[in-house]
């Protein structure tokens, strides 16, 4: 009886969820309703793929990162660029690499130096011009204009690339740039960073040294390397483009906690203030950078195949046969849908167990628990917090690129899946991961079926025809749902009091 009070809320809201799937497939034949069920399990694990690091950040950080819908966004260019024209990806990240580099000399010019606070300024300012400087004229729309990523004229590689010695000039003003960056900033973490120790300075370096060489080699063989990514099947290019997603956001994420996020964790308005504009900043990046259209990522090869003996009768025979569909019940389902439907999957038994059952779990729980101990045991906690937010952002990151041949890429998907992953931890209960499961599975299955009601209305006990509405009640139908969860437990599903 304890376990029934306790969780009364959530079992009264399974209970009338129960009642709506059954009246919303209510004269359904079953290959139909076993369908939008899977619809509604791929909507939610692209859903979940999102608010998942939404919520592990907010959860174990307390920030509530507003850009991280455009992490997602940000996650699904990269890897359908460097799918679909890594030309732009080989020319541009080696000057990234060599500014962060940089940067990173931060901590140890900080045991050394500590600059007066207008020359920090005058620091920053000759930082912020080398920058400038070293982006001057660069060739960036004859990058993107690749064959399969533009409409208009295309610009041969030999012609949009600038020759070798410009590219290693950029790069060492770039270079330049990210050390007089490091003495600007040198004041602010010197006495977080005076502990760090002989190893940590040892490892920093090799850390920039290890971007310094792979920025050097993506330079020095970018004709090759390009080669040789476009003429990858299609399936290791997927999978290069999964860790490319996911890099990119766990980098962006990192620089963002370590450059903005830190200085104001005692700060939770300017967090907000800070990260919804970073919103509009990268919404109009990405529209710089590869224009307001949007684009599709070709399907790899694993679920592509039309051949005769598709659709595939079975998952087992799909192994074999890669068919595009896959036969449910006699109704054809798309195979990358349930591909998505996997990657959610995965990705929960993964976040748990990192969280539950490997050290770094343990050090991070205890540090959001009584970070002053954990420091006392000689743990950087500023550090893990930073991997922590890395973590969260690389999986929205990572879920751009999933979404990806399943949706596109396009300049409002960030605001949009946003909106949808705020949803779903409200629903779930901010902060918790299983919550943001289980969130992200009712708005998922809500849409599917919002969807069919839409198409083919819902026939109702009580009225003789079936009830149809527009388009936008599947939309509202999330918003509903919310507000009814709200109103019975305002924490969510699986959500927990303070204090």
């Amino acid at each position: 009886m304890t376990f029934f009070r306790s969780n009364r809320t959530l079992l009264i809201t399974i209970a009338v969820a129960i009642i709506i799937v059954f009246l919303a497939t209510r004269g359904m034949s079953a290959p139909t309703a076993v369908s939008i069920l899977l619809s509604g399990l791929t909507l939610g694990s692209l859903f979940f793929l999102v608010a998942s690091g939404l919520s592990l950040i907010f959860g174990l950080m307390d920030v509530l990162n507003f850009a991280h819908g455009s992490l997602f966004m940000l996650g699904a260019y990269a890897g359908w660029t460097i799918y679909t024209n890594p030309r732009l990806i080989l020319n541009t990240a080696p000057l990234g690499f060599a500014l962060i580099a940089g940067v990173m000399l931060m901590p140890i010019v900080a045991r050394k130096i500590s600059l007066p606070r207008v020359a920090r300024y005058v620091a920053a300012l000759l930082a912020a011009a080398l920058v400038l400087l070293s982006v001057r004229d660069f060739p960036l729309q004859k990058l993107v204009a690749f064959g399969t990523t533009v409409s208009g004229q295309v610009v041969a590689t030999v012609d949009a690339q600038e020759s070798l010695n410009a590219m290693l000039t950029r790069f060492a003003l770039m270079l330049v740039a990210g050390i007089v960056l490091s003495f600007a900033w040198a004041r602010r973490e010197k006495a977080n960073e005076e502990t760090e120790g002989t190893k940590g300075t040892w490892s920093r370096i090799g850390a920039m040294t290890g971007l310094l060489v792979a920025a050097l080699v993506m330079l020095f063989g970018r004709d090759a390397m390009e080669q040789v990514v476009l003429g990858t099947d299609s399936n290791l290019r997927f999978v290069i483009a999964l860790l490319v997603g996911a890099g990119t956001g766990a980098g962006l994420g990192a620089l963002m906690e370590f450059g903005l996020i830190r200085p104001l964790y005692a700060r939770p308005i300017y967090q907000v203030l800070l990260t919804l504009g970073l919103v509009f900043i990268f919404d109009q990046v990405v529209r710089l950078v590869w224009g307001p259209a949007g684009a599709f990522m070709q399907m790899p090869g694993w679920f592509a195949n039309t051949g005769k003996e598709c659709p595939a009768p079975n998952l087992i025979d799909w192994f074999g046969l890669h068919c595009d569909a896959i036969l449910v019940l006699g109704r054809p389902f798309p195979s990358y849908r349930l591909f998505i439907i996997l990657v959610g999957v995965v990705m929960l038994i993964g976040i748990g167990a990192l969280l539950r059952g490997s050290r770094l779990g343990m050090i991070i729980r205890a540090g959001v628990q009584d970070s002053a101990m954990v420091e006392a045991l000689g743990i950087n906690v500023r550090r893990v917090f930073t991997i922590v937010f890395a973590l969260g952002a690389g999986l929205a990151g990572l879920g751009g690129v999933v979404a990806t041949p399943f949706l596109g890429v396009y300049p409002g998907m960030a605001l949009e899946f946003l909106l949808q992953a705020f949803i779903v931890v409200v629903i779930g209960g901010l902060g918790s991961v299983p919550g943001a499961a289980l969130g992200a599975l009712v708005v998922g299955l809500a849409r599917a079926y919002g969807d069919q009601v839409v198409l083919t209305g819902i026939q109702l006990p009580f009225m003789t025809e079936p009830f149809t509405g527009s388009p936008a009640i599947a939309r509202a139908s999330t918003v509903l749902i919310m507000v009814i969860v709200l109103l019975l437990k305002p924490t969510g599903l699986l959500g927990k009091k303070e204090g």
